[in-house]
């Protein structure tokens, strides 16, 4: 056996006679070669000048044809500088690091995962990490979105491997927050499924007014032009949001990535965690972060009379670059524009801030002269039991705030709605948000509202602004018996805010007075405008019809064909027009047109809740207005309750986790799975810490038990003066 020097050599000897061939001198440097160039690919970051094409979504892009690029909106809005700096390997953990490889699967945990890097690059292809290591991994896709499992967005960043630390790049010593973006046309979406869910995310992980965010997905075929109405820059000072095409770039708060180099900062958080109201989230906003976003609203634009003055003027020079040499009353929208709309009833000598604003005594009509609206009958009358020990503030009725549309869903008697609650003795504010209304102008509007009346849709999301407390916040919406929908009955209870629909035909109706009241609005205007705008064509021969089962094995692009001759066969066949005419008035009339069902198949449901949506309706003012005045003595009952009480968390929704013990908070449908999600189960929102202590986040506050204790399983809320 050889000794052990012996063996210890023999390494040195293979190595010398691989050395003395000269075929295995070449092998050795063809693979040294290999080695340098392979380096050489990981060297030094070099930013690239130019764009890269993002065919897939053209013309969501700075290439596009729409917006070319130009040397004025292709500039950096930052104020930062690109210097040679230092810049890390970047590191990074997440939310589930801690889990079994089987864990990090599940559904629930990929959508909410969330990560955080240290060092984290942005330029105009993307984000990036950087690592020194050749065979390094990324860090795992992180979903973007807090919405429906259809827009989920999984996003990671990409690797730049250099074995320098050195680079030149732009600096910020703060956090980038990257997030997606939703349904930027819509507000309530882009507030509960955008804003809402990024706000939340940043009070929970140290957010400043210096940070920055990233908006590096958006679901993928909305609009985002009216996102230049919802300004978020109330809420950063040096920050921006990095945006990757010159098409997002809908206000100065956005900006590109910095041409001349990457921008490089401390820290990231990447993804929302799926939170928001609505059930399709995995989990739920704390119910005290949205009034945490409403008293940052406020305090931003309306701390004191100047800073509104300030915004009014700026609103005016905006006016004035966009519209030199009109005047504000010829635009016909904009956020002046939607001020000047509102109109005021019983506010005269209302207290604190009520006519002090600039224009607003100017708009109000049908005053009620104080004394009588204030006098210390109406407060002995509206408060419980007779008693006048209530506090002094009640004595003024509510603020009823009626939002109006203009055009769908219209409010065929907002008048009378409002000469019944002026004659009531409210205080009423009519206000229409067709006029333009950016996010400033709708939180001023609805400051002081404690009940909202309003049509289904977009508008009840301003609900966020109203009034936390004193009392418990009401909406009504105006719903008719043939369309309900539950969506903002999810965002109202994640609020702490009490929600009823109130419905008044067009079939069904409670009584004969109520059918009087509510006649069937036959909506022809509305009906022809939706025809061209569906697939359903009407007056085809039966022969022509093509079934639902047919249609399942065609292409889009062949349904859009047959439409296309469809069409043209009814446009010149007159005897097909006469037909179609018939049909339409079937569509239209007040019961559902089963004749119609059986010939077309679904689309008539499709084309009929699209109508019946959008279709004018009437108000129940006898039984809305009741509803207001058993809203006026809740007001004071919960006065007396907060002066007897010395139970902690008077103001934490106690009172509105009451209403749903007592089966008062949520009607008259679909409630009970609302609020088993939102309030009692445990995916609710309430009863946790969030904003007062971020580091306990989510956990359950020393008062939770007591707000929380004797729920059970919730039920609809059915109040007698809407459903009796």
């Amino acid at each position: 056996m050889p000794s052990y020097s012996t063996r210890a050599a023999s390494p040195t000897m293979f190595l010398k006679n691989i050395l003395s061939s000269k075929r295995h001198r070449r092998v050795i440097l063809v693979l040294l070669i290999l080695i340098i160039a392979a380096s050489l690919s990981f060297n030094l970051y070099q930013p690239r000048p130019h764009w890269r094409r993002r065919t897939p979504l053209a013309p969501y892009g700075l290439d596009s044809t729409e917006k070319p690029i130009t040397q004025e909106n292709n500039k950096y809005r930052g104020k930062t500088q690109a210097a040679e700096i230092e810049v890390p390997a970047s590191t990074w953990k997440c939310t589930d690091d801690d889990l079994s490889e089987d864990e990090k699967k599940t559904e629930r945990n990929q959508r909410t995962r969330q990560c955080f890097v240290e060092n984290l690059c942005v330029d105009r292809q993307g984000a990036f990490v950087r690592s020194n290591g050749i065979f390094s991994k990324n860090l795992p896709k992180v979903n973007l979105m807090s919405a429906d499992q259809e827009a989920d967005v999984y996003w990671q960043p990409r690797i730049e491997r250099s074995w320098r630390s050195m680079m030149r790049a732009h600096y910020v010593n703060e956090t980038l927050f990257v997030h997606g973006l939703y349904s930027p046309y819509h507000f309530s979406h882009w507030l509960y499924n955008g804003m809402m869910p990024l706000y939340s995310t940043m009070k929970r992980f140290g957010a400043t007014k210096d940070s920055w965010t990233m908006r590096a997905a958006r679901f993928a075929w909305d609009d985002i032009t009216r996102q230049g109405d919802w300004e978020m820059d109330h809420f950063f000072y040096s920050g921006k949001e990095l945006v990757l095409t010159q098409y997002e770039m809908a206000t100065d708060f956005q900006t590109l990535p910095p041409a001349d180099a990457p921008i490089c900062f401390k820290k990231a958080v990447i993804g929302l965690g799926s939170q928001c109201a609505l059930d399709y989230c995995a989990k739920s906003i704390p119910a005290e972060v949205y009034g945490s976003f409403r008293d940052e609203v406020a305090e931003h634009y309306w701390k004191t009379p100047q800073t509104w003055q300030d915004h009014l003027t700026s609103s005016r020079e905006k006016i004035e670059r966009l519209h030199p040499g009109s005047k504000e009353s010829e635009t016909s929208k904009g956020p002046l524009k939607c001020l000047e709309s509102a109109r005021y009833y019983n506010f005269e000598g209302a207290g604190l801030n009520h006519g002090q604003e600039e224009g607003e005594h100017k708009a109000r009509l049908g005053q009620i002269l104080p004394e009588k609206a204030n006098s210390e009958q109406d407060y002995r009358d509206f408060s419980a039991n007779g008693s006048s020990t209530a506090s002094k503030e009640s004595k003024r009725k509510l603020v009823v705030g009626i939002i109006q549309r203009e055009s769908s869903r219209r409010l065929i008697n907002d008048q009378d709605l409002i000469d019944g609650l002026v004659k009531a003795g409210f205080r009423v504010k009519w206000m229409s948000f067709d006029y333009g209304c950016g996010l400033a102008e709708t939180a001023y509007l609805l400051r002081d509202v404690n009940v909202l009346v309003s049509p289904h849709g977009n508008a009840i999301g301003t609900s966020i602004f109203m009034p936390s407390h004193n009392p418990v916040p009401t909406v009504i919406s105006i719903d008719n018996s043939r369309y309900n929908e539950p969506w903002f009955k999810f965002s109202a209870t994640a609020l702490g805010q009490r929600f009823i629909s109130s419905v008044c035909g067009p079939h069904e109706y409670l009584d004969e007075a109520t059918k009087e009241r509510c006649p069937f609005y036959k909506d022809e205007i509305g009906g022809r405008k939706l025809l061209p705008k569906h697939p359903l064509v009407l007056g085809l021969p039966p022969s022509m019809v093509v079934s639902d089962e047919e249609k399942k094995g065609m292409t889009l692009e062949e349904k859009e064909e047959m439409t296309k001759e469809h069409r043209a066969y009814v446009a010149a066949n007159p005897e097909a027009q006469e037909l179609a005419e018939t049909e339409f008035q079937q569509m239209i009339g007040s019961e559902m047109p089963l004749p119609m069902v059986h010939k077309y198949g679904e689309d008539v449901w499709s084309w009929n809740d699209n109508f019946w949506k959008a279709i004018p309706r009437y108000v129940d003012v006898p039984r809305l207005v009741q509803f207001c005045e058993a809203r006026q003595a809740d007001l004071e009952r919960e006065k007396q309750e907060d002066m007897a009480t010395t139970v902690a968390g008077t103001q934490s929704f106690r009172h509105f986790v009451d209403y749903v013990r007592k089966e008062e908070a949520c009607g008259v449908t679909f409630c009970e799975s609302i609020l088993r999600r939102n309030v009692v189960g445990d995916n609710r929102g309430f009863g946790l810490h969030s904003v007062d202590n971020p580091v306990l986040w989510e956990r359950p506050t020393p008062e939770s038990a007591a707000l929380l204790q004797g729920l059970g399983e919730p039920k609809n809320w059915r109040p007698q003066e809407l459903v009796a």
